[in-house]
């Protein structure tokens, strides 16, 4: 039996067994649990079938998702398929996942077999080793493939990856070989005007218009359902378009690019119970290719995987953030975070990212924070379930120290519709809907906290402990946020989606967050560089999947 089935098998019978004698049934929960995620215009039947009509086009591969897995895969097709032709097809107007907003930086090491050891403990058993050992084998080339893709060096940000422990701040440096890594990232260097792209979405784009000859990029272009051949479970094209349906037909395989479900309420509360998050990023992002995988056997992981949660700061409405969702330092760190009851509720200096605090190689069991929305909890550092409200109250010195930014009009945040404002904690918490006595005891407690130097409550860094007592006071509204989610069809070490029974579908490969790799911790750039490793690693396999 394999390792991933050791690790889901039951004691009574193997997953195999299992899956054997309840396909049927588990093919209709799975369909059933993804229903929700019907992208514009689709249905929610079950994928065609090869035999069911004549194909309206076709070509050799087929890539849907317009983000850098998408892109870096329909790159590869041009570059090295041998004449092979690629269709891109997206579902925006411009794509609008996670691709074009998150930052760009990519991981990459010069000692793959090390930094594999690394990633196997980040993933504590979530996902294979030889998953884990092929993304690492492709840190090894990524840099270089960028380079040899047309990226200038020298307008590039690069951190080079070091042997040295003491030369690195890995996100999770108390395990071991979690120095053995560096960071690049196209058009960002400091030291030069950067003339070029000024992010890899932009020059990944950039890079395929070059090869308009074999590769087909549509914008506006949902996919609605995979085509599969109704003897052999092949997929052998797609269905796809808003209004104008095509069946297109894929010779050599279908590359499932489409990100993740971060923008569909219902499979956040279902699998993370967080449905009032709210996304850092793009709007597109709502499940599509989740609920179509579900419908033609593929398994799922990772499905409860965030890179979240943090309470970040949003108006009264609760339609816009007052903060940039991913901030450093964290605003957070000056006043405290208090719940509807109004109490504290956690360690509430948090952001996305705040390691910038954390002395290097310390004991992490004892500090606190966020590593990407994971927080230390009892020692470790699992997700935290966020209520769907709370409150960031801070004072006037708070604000000024950066707990929202400055307005460039002068208007102070309460006049902005940012936060509440009034003269005295009990007056705020009645603006707020919040027990009048347990806002004025905790922040009486904050501030006995702060006199002292202490957070006896939650431990946060005495840097952060600032009072809360000159008026005017402020209560910023704040709910649960979030960068992406990583739950998908389960990948194979070469890109394929396997099925419930362990084996890939034919035809079906996937890259990027569409499934990540990403089970358990994160390491900050290791989304981009997987966009970019599977992309080219599917695309690889599609291409070669002519010869068999």
């Amino acid at each position: 039996m394999s390792t991933r089935e050791n690790m889901i098998a039951g004691p009574a019978q193997t997953r195999r067994g299992f899956v054997k004698t309840a396909s049927i049934a588990l093919a209709g929960a799975a369909a059933m649990g993804l229903a929700g995620c019907a992208p514009s215009g689709g249905t929610d039947t079950a994928a065609s079938t090869a035999d069911a009509g004549a194909w309206d086009e076709e070509f050799d591969v087929i890539v849907v998702g317009g983000g850098i897995a998408g892109h870096a895969a329909a790159l590869t097709v041009a570059t090295e398929g041998n004449g092979a032709t690629c269709l891109l097809i997206e579902k925006g107007a411009t794509p609008s996942g996670n691709s074009p907003f998150c930052k760009g930086d990519a991981i990459w090491t010069k000692e793959p077999d090390v930094f594999a050891s690394y990633l196997k403990e980040l993933a504590h058993g979530t996902t294979p080793d030889d998953v884990l050992e092929a993304y690492a084998q492709g840190l090894g080339w990524v840099y270089d493939w960028v380079i040899e893709m047309g990226a200038n060096k020298d307008e590039m940000s690069i951190t080079e990856p070091t042997s040295d422990p003491e030369e690195r701040n890995a996100e999770y440096h108390e395990l071991e070989n979690s120095y053995a890594f560096g960071y690049f990232a196209i058009g960002k260097s400091k030291d030069v005007e950067v003339k070029g792209p000024n992010h890899v979405q932009v020059f990944l784009e950039e890079a395929v218009a070059q090869h308009g000859d074999v590769v087909d990029y549509r914008t506006g272009t949902p996919l609605v359902d995979l085509v599969q051949d109704a003897e052999t479970g092949a997929v052998t094209g797609i269905v796809a378009g808003e209004k104008d349906r095509k069946r297109i037909r894929a010779k050599r395989g279908v590359i499932m690019c489409l990100g993740g479900f971060e923008h569909n309420p219902e499979m956040m509360q279902n699998y993370l119970g967080q449905g009032a998050a709210v996304p850092a990023a793009g709007s597109l992002n709502t499940g599509d290719g989740h609920r179509i995988c579900a419908q033609i056997g593929a398994d799922f992981w990772h499905m409860n995987n965030v890179a979240g949660f943090w309470m970040a700061g949003r108006d009264l409405e609760n339609t816009a953030y007052t903060n940039p969702p991913i901030f450093k330092p964290a605003p957070k760190g000056f006043g405290i975070t208090v719940g509807t009851n109004g109490r504290r509720f956690y360690m509430d200096w948090d952001g996305y990212n705040v390691r910038e605090k954390y002395p290097y190689l310390s004991d992490m069991s004892v500090h606190v924070g966020s590593r990407h929305g994971h927080m230390q909890f009892g020692g470790e550092w699992p997700h935290l379930p966020m209520p769907s409200k709370a409150w960031f109250v801070f004072d006037a010195d708070g604000l000024a120290q950066g707990a929202i930014p400055p307005s460039e009009s002068g208007e102070t945040p309460d006049e902005k519709g940012y936060a509440y404002a009034a003269d005295t904690i009990e007056e705020l918490a009645a603006l707020m809907e919040v027990p009048v006595d347990e806002l004025v005891t905790t922040v009486d407690q904050w501030n006995e906290c702060c006199e002292n130097g202490k957070d006896v409550f939650f431990h946060r860094p005495e840097s952060t402990l600032v009072p809360v007592k000159t008026p005017p006071f402020y209560a910023q509204l704040c709910a649960p946020s979030f960068l992406n989610t990583d739950g998908g069809p389960v990948r194979a070490a070469n890109g394929a989606i396997l099925d419930y029974d362990g084996n890939p579908i034919p035809g079906l490969y996937s890259a990027g967050e569409f499934g990540s790799i990403w089970g358990h911790y994160y390491e900050g750039g290791g989304n981009v560089a997987e966009c970019l490793v599977f992309g080219r690693i599917s695309a690889q396999s599609a291409i070669a999947a002519a010869a068999e």
